[in-house]
């Protein structure tokens, strides 16, 4: 089981006893949806277990079976935030072909596929959980790990296409794009979302010059 560590107090990830079934996973992604919405919305205050059971149709009792406490949720949260950046960046490394756009059109379609307006709840309630890392070392402790598999996606991308002579190298400029990104998803989020399209062109235009920084003719 995985662990963390909150000043002395070790929190372990909770697995529920017995085996999934449709039903049970129906009901998780219920819990989820409802969490993430409330805490992008309402924020942490609003996210109280009482709150997120009435808005998923639930009780109590079946948020604690899913995730075990509300951190539990919270690092369900998380993960879900990472799996979908995971996700987004992947998708759009797997269309890079050399000479036909290269690393311009994959960071284009990444940032296309980042910059939608139905992706602003998760968006919103993953700034709340950064928010709330700031002060508590568990939930940081979990954001730390999603950032890192997110840089490692990226400069392992960087590194198989020759972006730079050292892996290390390719790390650093992994998370000045993810950092130059996630900026201008903050100035969208607190301009209350709106147009993405000037936020996700300059999340483009940094993002392509930090890539390929030192690397052109």
């Amino acid at each position: 089981m995985d662990s963390r560590d909150r000043g002395g107090e070790v929190l372990e990830a909770y697995t529920p006893a017995g085996s999934s079934n449709i039903k049970g996973a129906a009901s998780r992604a219920a819990i989820l949806d409802a969490a993430r919405t409330l805490l992008g919305t309402d924020g942490l205050s609003g996210c109280s277990l009482a709150a997120v059971a009435r808005a998923a149709g639930c009780s109590k009792a079946s948020i604690l079976y899913h995730f075990g406490t509300r951190d539990g949720l919270l690092f369900a949260l998380i993960a879900e935030g990472t799996n979908f950046f995971l996700a987004t960046i992947e998708a759009a490394f797997s269309s890079y072909t050399p000479g036909e756009g290269g690393i311009e059109d994959a960071v284009r379609n990444a940032m296309s596929a980042l910059f939608r307006e139905e992706n602003l709840p998760l968006l919103a309630a993953e700034r709340e959980l950064g928010s709330l890392g700031h002060h508590d070392p568990a939930v940081a402790a979990e954001l730390i790990a999603g950032v890192g598999r997110l840089v490692e996606s990226i400069a392992q991308f960087g590194h198989s296409i020759d972006l730079g002579p050292d892996l290390d190298e390719l790390r650093a400029r992994a998370g000045c794009m993810l950092a130059a990104t996630f900026g201008q998803v903050e100035l969208w989020l607190y301009s209350g979302g709106g147009d993405p399209a000037p936020h996700r062109e300059a999340a483009i235009r940094s993002s392509r010059a930090i890539a390929l920084e030192g690397l052109q003719p």
